[in-house]
């Protein structure tokens, strides 16, 4: 018999197991969570090991890192060639007005900014 979401019926099985446990863990979680008498030691939270892997290695991040050619070719390029070329064409299109402005090229009323 074929199921109505186009998959394989073995990939419907497991979807549903993974749907299933998803459902028990978050029926188990919330049973604690609302629990008065089990966290009352714990400031009323939940102690989940994984959570906690995961905010302490994303805390001690900088204390592991060590600059290599990679991320330092990832720091000029997503860093430094970006400031500057910004830096660049502001400054050039800064110069091209200015100097069509001291030639007259550049009509008083025609200006963006002006005192009106």
């Amino acid at each position: 018999m074929t199921n109505p979401y186009g998959v394989s019926d073995a990939e419907f099985n497991l979807i549903k197991q993974q749907a299933e446990r998803r459902a028990g863990l978050r029926k188990e979680f919330m049973k604690q969570k609302t629990n008065p008498f089990k966290h009352a030691t714990e400031a009323g939270y939940v102690f989940d090991p994984a959570i906690q892997k995961f905010l302490s290695m994303k805390v001690t991040t900088l204390e592991y890192f060590t600059a290599n050619t990679r991320t330092s070719l990832f720091g000029v390029c997503a860093i430094i060639i970006p400031m500057f070329t910004y830096g660049y064409v502001i400054w050039n299109h800064r110069t091209n007005r200015e100097n069509q402005i001291r030639k007259g090229e550049l009509r008083y009323k025609d200006r963006m900014f002006k005192l009106q």
